[in-house]
């Protein structure tokens, strides 16, 4: 189909009366729906258009149609001739037409003129002129679907405009998210890429794209149990898990955490001067204090480690023998003193190291059952063996935010690899479910909390280093703005909450209160697709993957049937 057919009259539907910023208004005199002519009417809520600007072509959508009100009656049945109704509609102007290339591309080059004629966007026409604007001659291109409104034609992105910039997967329960997440697994697989998948659910568990499926507990069938070691984690993690009191035990944490790693310095070894416990711990009551600080001089890189790589069983002993007075009297000035008050105040937290380290909750960290996650994903990052593997969180426990801290830990290891270089020419992208669970969690108190805000700045700062995220979720509301608004490319499906809308309108400007009018209303497995490489939202039936997700409720008719059968 050529151009010209851009203001082909066969497809004519009215003239512009009203001009404004992004918003036109026009006279759509075929718009009613009469009784001997319906199927005539042209002009509805949710045709594309093209504007003609003469010098400019634009293309809109049609977001409201309506009858002045002195003509609401007219179309009321009555006796007599029939009613000669004037529709006015108002039109979304979404972007303009290069016609020497026949696509179409972002912003508006020109605005219409009152009196500028409005036609219909012929699939075919609208739809190539789409594929034009996305497709990269000779790249790999991700197929997501077909244009709702392009006569079957498929909309391919390159994979540095779909995930370049983030992506956010957003939908209600039915609305198509977890399919849309199955397909782009299937496409990435096709492709070539590598992609981490955190499944915290375990309904992609049966997707063949999937390499290999790795869990943190038995009982995951087709599942390898690995744990991901503590000496991984950092001090801050710890402190989100033990949660000390900033005025006392806080503190006090600190220094039976570099004690120990000065243990694990050392080898075993005590420095002269220094008195090392059978249980691998320091002794402090009344020994002297400058044989131990020479010793964490000489140490320094080694202690002021981020990783917490030290022997984590006598970490509740140390923090007992920290809780002695800074300096003895008289003579033993130089030594530290004996058990001072806050042996008290850190009686609960000793408590809970102990409970927490031996608790079967967060065996997933403080045992060694299964392969270690590092190693996992070290062999990942750097074999092309692999190209898709999926982390459940299924049978991870609620209790303690284990989950939480867990995903953060991960979060950060990824991140502190990415800052390594290693993703530059090896690029990764990393899919997080139920993304609403994970972000924008603080774990603690009034006195003492910490952010669990890993994924965040993985959003923030991780493409630059080669790994990008695809953020899911059916609550956006509970995704944090800051991140929200670092996700370049947006695939909505059907949204019925307000606040859901709101947070995606807010995080994204070329999703406006217009264009997500339709959001409510999109069947299940189409999206409104936006994002900066994309010259206009668009609406896009989702293709159905090789094998669905289980994400089905349970089946209540055939549980209540058997129940009365019996």
């Amino acid at each position: 189909m050529t151009l010209h057919s851009l203001v082909d009259p066969s497809c004519y539907v009215g003239t512009i009366t009203l001009v404004g910023a992004a918003i036109a208004q026009a006279n759509l005199p075929q718009a009613a729906a009469h009784p001997e002519r319906r199927s005539l009417a042209r002009g509805v809520v949710g045709d594309f258009v093209f504007v003609d600007c003469e010098s400019a072509k634009l293309l809109g959508r049609i977001i409201e149609v309506k009858l002045p009100d002195n003509e609401r009656l007219s179309v009321e049945p009555t006796m007599g001739a029939a009613p000669v109704p004037h529709p006015i509609g108002r039109i979304q102007l979404l972007a303009s037409v290069d016609q020497k290339q026949s696509k179409l591309v972002r912003g508006l080059r020109t605005h219409p003129r009152v009196g500028d004629a409005v036609y219909l966007a012929p699939p075919e026409l609208f739809g190539e002129l789409a594929a034009n604007a996305l497709s990269s001659e000779g790249q790999l291109s991700i197929d997501l679907g077909y244009l709702s409104a392009g006569s079957g034609m498929h909309l391919r992105l390159p994979p540095e405009k779909l995930f370049g910039r983030h992506c956010g997967v957003f939908g209600a329960t039915g609305g198509g998210k977890s399919w849309t997440i199955a397909t782009l697994l299937d496409q990435i697989k096709a492709s070539g890429g590598k992609c981490v998948l955190f499944d915290p659910t375990g309904e992609f568990a049966g997707l063949p794209s999937i390499s290999k499926h790795y869990a943190f507990n038995e009982g995951e069938d087709g599942t390898q149990r690995v744990h991901f070691p503590y000496t991984q984690t950092t001090e801050e993690d710890l402190f989100a898990l033990f949660r000390p009191s900033g005025q006392s035990q806080g503190p006090k944490l600190r220094e039976a955490i570099r004690s120990l790693k000065l243990v694990r310095a050392c080898r075993g070894q005590p420095p002269e001067g220094v008195v090392f416990t059978q249980r691998g711990t320091i002794e402090k009551a009344f020994q002297p204090r400058e044989p131990f600080l020479n010793a964490i001089d000489l140490h320094r890189d080694a202690i002021n480690s981020p990783l917490c790589n030290f022997r984590i069983e006598g970490l509740a002993e140390q923090l007992s023998a920290e809780c002695v007075w800074s300096s003895g009297q008289g003579v033993n000035a130089n030594s530290w003193g004996g058990p001072d008050n806050s042996v008290a105040h850190c009686e609960t937290l000793v408590a809970r190291i102990r409970t927490l380290i031996g608790t079967h909750q967060l065996s997933c960290i403080f045992e060694t059952a299964g392969t270690s996650l590092v190693e996992v994903l070290t062999k990942f990052f750097e074999e092309d063996e692999d190209d898709i593997i999926r982390i459940s969180f299924r049978s991870v426990h609620f209790e303690h935010n284990t989950r939480e801290i867990l995903l953060n830990v991960i979060g950060r290891y990824l991140l502190s690899e990415a800052r390594r270089g290693l993703f530059r020419k090896r690029p990764v992208i990393a899919i997080l479910d139920e993304a609403h669970q994970f972000l924008g969690t603080t774990v603690g108190d009034e006195y003492a909390s910490v952010k669990l805000e890993s994924f965040g700045i993985v959003a923030k700062e991780g493409r630059k280093y080669g790994l990008t995220a695809v953020m899911a979720t059916q609550r956006p509301r509970d995704i944090p703005h800051d991140v929200l608004s670092q996700l370049g490319t947006l695939i909505v499906h059907r949204l019925t909450n307000d606040e859901d809308r709101h947070a995606v309108e807010r995080a994204c400007g070329d999703l406006d209160k217009n264009a997500a009018m339709f959001i409510p209303t999109l069947a299940p497995g189409e999206a409104i697709i936006v994002g900066p490489d994309l010259p206009a939202p668009m609406p896009v039936q989702i293709h159905e993957p090789r094998v669905p997700p289980d994400s089905k409720g349970p089946d209540y008719n055939k549980f209540w049937r058997g129940r009365k059968a019996n």
